[in-house]
């Protein structure tokens, strides 16, 4: 399941010090801007976890590319694009995970509400599934 209705926190606490400050101090840019360069995001390349049914997931970002890491050494990978500091879409590009609602190609935008302590928490469209 990509990052769905879970929490994710960061394993660094130092890394979500950093995702607050730039949270609280940058402004948005406007995403509507058809060529829009996104040069800060909130979460930066690197590995957070959250659970799924008690099992702990693995998330790495890293190149442009969104890892789930899950049991059995079961796998979903995305491209992520970010249109705003706080807002990124996926698509993914591929799937190794037993029973999963979605296939290779299936999007899914989050938008990045609240940072606090070492948790992130978000809002997540998954093909009008909220």
């Amino acid at each position: 399941m990509l990052l769905g209705l879970q929490t994710l926190k960061a394993q660094n606490s130092d890394v979500a010090s950093n995702f607050r400050n730039n949270y609280y101090q940058s402004s948005l840019q406007n995403s509507n801007t058809t060529s829009l360069e996104i040069k800060e995001t909130l979460l930066e390349e690197g590995k957070y976890v959250y659970t799924s049914k008690g099992n702990e997931i693995i998330v790495e970002i890293k190149d442009g590319y969104y890892t789930e890491y899950h049991t059995n050494n079961q796998y979903t990978k995305a491209k992520i694009e970010w249109s705003a500091e706080d807002k990124y879409s996926l698509e993914i590009i591929d799937i190794n995970k037993d029973n999963l609602p979605f296939e290779v190609g299936t999007k899914m935008d989050t938008k990045i509400v609240k940072i606090k302590g070492s948790r992130i928490y978000y809002e997540s469209n998954l093909e009008g599934l909220t």
